[in-house]
């Protein structure tokens, strides 16, 4: 079975109204990356995460019809969202072409990996090094 996630947890104040950037530290080391389920009427679940999907929300992931298909698809998309986000990409300062990793959380800072003179010699990189994400 798929990692288990929270169904119907309390969420904090404003959770889904909130930026990114104005949230806490505890805040998003209890909730950045975690996906969860809220459970529908229908008794159908909701599935959500705090992952930079969106600036001031929680991303919806999708619904799923029971908690063991909600663990799965929370566990699916999580993979899928932290992989396109973890993607190299580029970055022009001052003449030149860097290649970076976008921040993971929105209290981190950008990482970069390569400097070059020109997006070909860049690009060449990328494809040369990160036919996948780069390690976290």
């Amino acid at each position: 079975m798929p990692n288990q996630i929270p169904l119907d947890p309390v969420l904090p104040k404003a959770f889904d109204a909130t930026p990114n950037e104005s949230r806490s530290k505890a805040q998003l080391d209890a909730w950045w990356d975690h996906p969860f389920g809220i459970t529908l009427p229908d008794g159908r679940i909701e599935v959500r995460c705090l992952n930079g999907g969106a600036w001031d929300r929680s991303t919806h992931f999708g619904i799923a019809e029971s908690y063991e298909a909600a663990c799965a698809l929370g566990e699916a998309k999580q993979a899928e969202w932290v992989r396109l986000r973890a993607r190299p990409t580029l970055s022009l300062d001052a003449g030149q072409v860097m290649v970076v990793r976008m921040p993971q959380r929105p209290d981190e800072e950008p990482q970069q990996l390569a400097t070059f003179r020109s997006t070909e010699e860049a690009s060449a990189f990328i494809s040369a090094n990160y036919h996948e994400a780069p390690p976290p």
